[in-house]
């Protein structure tokens, strides 16, 4: 949504215009009779870094709890020669994974990891600029079978203040019902952002 507000001297607002504020409370009203928002505080740091005003040769760092349970603050964006920026891939890859498993717990933007994970992958990210999409997925194919009552979205980047690279859930969605899959069958996990 965008709002253009135009105010007088007093503060009263003299005109206001919105853009899809429609579609915009819709979905608020969706999410709020939904009882949660599926995007981790994690994901909307994540956004506000890539956003967020940063100075010439200046960081943004959020902090984050990693997949692992480790508490830590990350660098979004830095200064070139600065280590640990979560977009550096000198020491580390940067990716997304998409896993599924079999935890049932309700989903909250404080979840840093899958409940109960069982298989993951390395995603796929593909953008259509004439619809002015992207999608990012994978696909799993399984020997036996099982039900699966959780899917994730997981970033790879460096961790700060260690040589080492970590995770951090973007989104976890649980569906209560769970998703039968037969053995020999192929879960494909595609999650779709307009843009």
């Amino acid at each position: 949504m965008l709002e253009v507000i135009v105010f007088d001297r007093d503060g009263r607002v003299v005109r206001r215009v919105a853009v899809n504020e429609d579609l915009f409370n819709e979905y608020l009203k969706r999410v709020r009779e939904s009882g949660n928002d599926l995007f981790t505080r994690w994901g909307l740091r994540f956004f506000r870094g890539i956003f967020g005003a940063t100075p010439r040769g200046g960081n943004w760092a959020e902090s984050y709890v990693d997949t692992g349970g480790t508490g830590r603050t990350q660098n979004i964006k830095g200064a070139a020669g600065s280590n640990y920026v979560w977009f550096n891939t000198y020491g580390c890859p940067n990716r997304l994974w998409m896993a599924y498993g079999t935890g049932t717990t309700t989903p909250t933007r404080d979840d840093y990891r899958l409940v109960a994970k069982v298989g993951e992958g390395v995603a796929g990210v593909t953008a259509d600029e004439a619809q002015g999409t992207v999608t990012i997925s994978a696909s799993f194919t399984f020997a036996e079978s099982l039900t699966v009552y959780e899917v994730g979205l997981e970033w790879e980047g460096p961790v700060v203040g260690y040589d080492v690279c970590g995770r951090v859930l973007v989104d976890r969605t649980v569906f209560p019902d769970g998703i039968p899959v037969s053995a020999n069958q192929t879960l494909a996990l595609v999650y779709r952002f307009i843009t």
